[in-house]
């Protein structure tokens, strides 16, 4: 187990797979993502916002810095301090580099007056949060000083909150099957009463009562959970998602958070159905993480073999010789018409190596061309780690690959 675990790593994967890097100029913590990295950073990307859509969330943007008042009024501030980078000070004013997106959803939510009939309201963003981790708690994508967050908020009345909450877990169940991710644990992340005022926001009535609300919600799931004291934020208690990768490593991803403050501190209201004025209910949520955690994590789980609609490059194009260059373009061309990212191979090579080459780089299909293959406007179909699965036609194969896709983009 010690031994696939390295094999597994995602430092060493992502090397060899050209996914990402880190360069003392830039910064310890700091990833910068390569054209393979970036290319799984857009299709995760563009997989989530597919999900969030059809389950009716709405997204928003917001910029990477904020004044220190926000986060004082947030009470990030002094309660999140010590993982925000120092402030700067520009035209008299102090700014954070931010930290989270919540407080500037908030804001979002304020800009607009909102009735009963506009809830539940669901924003979401891929937002670039930066955090300061201490040097010695760097570790490849796992812990990084910047990260790019699926995060969302949910803004609802008291009565929406069990379906709410329901739905959101309900988005993690979805998203673990889609990625093979076959055990899971949800820690209840509650309070410690003796630290009330210090570390937690000093309201026992809503912690009990938003406590309870996510306990109800867990039980009538029938989920596998545990209760944890000590760990909510300092706003409400949450549910983390402890996840296990093939070879059985725990992973930390996600969490489900409720906020029991912020619409206070933020004066967020909506009109109920009596004209009333009502404070909103808050979830938080990020079912898969950051960018940095999660394809860390797909990494050592898929070791490296990532499904064929997450791979950065879906088929390798391989003429036996430079003869069927012409044909092996025209291959290519047909294949982009159709959305499968296709690329040939070119050099001066021998087959073996150009296959062992992109058996290496875990292409998913690789695609062999000579002469009958040119005659017959054919490919020879070879899977990576499976060998050869058969010769076919251009548009069979365009077929043949659509059915093996566990996710339409």
């Amino acid at each position: 187990m010690l031994e696939e675990a390295k094999k597994r790593d995602h430092r060493k994967l992502g090397k060899e797979l050209e996914i990402f890097t880190f360069d003392d100029d830039v910064g310890p913590g700091l990833p910068l993502w390569l054209p393979n990295g970036a290319a799984i950073i857009e299709l995760l990307e563009k997989f989530a916002k597919q999900t969030e859509e059809a389950a009716g969330y709405v997204r928003v943007k917001s910029p990477h810095i904020a004044k220190e008042s926000m986060y004082i009024k947030s009470g990030h501030l002094p309660y999140y301090k010590e993982s925000m980078f120092p402030a700067m000070e520009i035209d008299g004013d102090r700014y954070y580099l931010k930290a989270m997106n919540c407080p500037h959803h908030h804001k979002i939510f304020a800009a607009t007056p909102k009735s009963y009939r506009d809830m539940p309201l669901r924003f979401a963003e891929y937002g670039t949060c930066y955090r300061y981790e201490q040097s010695g708690e760097l570790f490849g994508l796992m812990r990084v000083r910047s990260l790019q967050m699926n995060d969302a908020h949910i803004y609802c009345t008291e009565a929406q909150f069990e379906e709410e909450f329901k739905k959101v877990n309900d988005l993690y169940l979805k998203y673990f099957g889609v990625f093979g991710i076959e055990k899971y644990v949800m820690r209840f992340s509650k309070h410690n009463p003796a630290k009330l005022g210090q570390k937690y926001i000093n309201s026992p009535e809503l912690w009990k009562k938003t406590e309870d609300m996510v306990r109800k919600v867990l039980v009538n799931l029938g989920v596998n959970f545990v209760e944890v004291e000590d760990e909510a934020a300092f706003y409400g208690p949450k549910i983390d998602i402890q996840i296990y990768s093939a070879i059985g490593r725990e992973f930390t991803l996600a969490t489900n958070q409720v906020d029991f403050a912020q619409a206070e501190r933020f004066d967020l209201w909506f009109t109920n159905e009596k004209n009333e004025k009502e404070r909103p209910i808050i979830i938080h949520r990020a079912p898969l993480s950051t960018h940095e955690r999660f394809i860390g994590f797909l990494l050592e789980h898929y070791a490296g073999n990532l499904p064929a609609w997450l791979s950065p490059k879906q088929v390798a194009v391989l003429p036996i010789s430079d003869k069927y260059v012409p044909y092996a373009q025209k291959v290519v061309d047909f294949l982009k018409k159709a959305d499968i990212r296709a690329s040939f191979d070119d050099r001066n090579e021998k087959i073996g190596k150009k296959i062992r080459d992109a058996e290496v780089k875990k292409v998913p299909f690789m695609l062999v061309l000579g002469e009958n293959e040119m005659q017959e406007e054919s490919v020879s179909v070879r899977k990576h780690g499976a060998g050869d699965v058969g010769k076919y036609g251009l548009q069979d194969f365009i077929n043949f690959f659509n059915e093996q896709l566990t996710v339409k983009l």
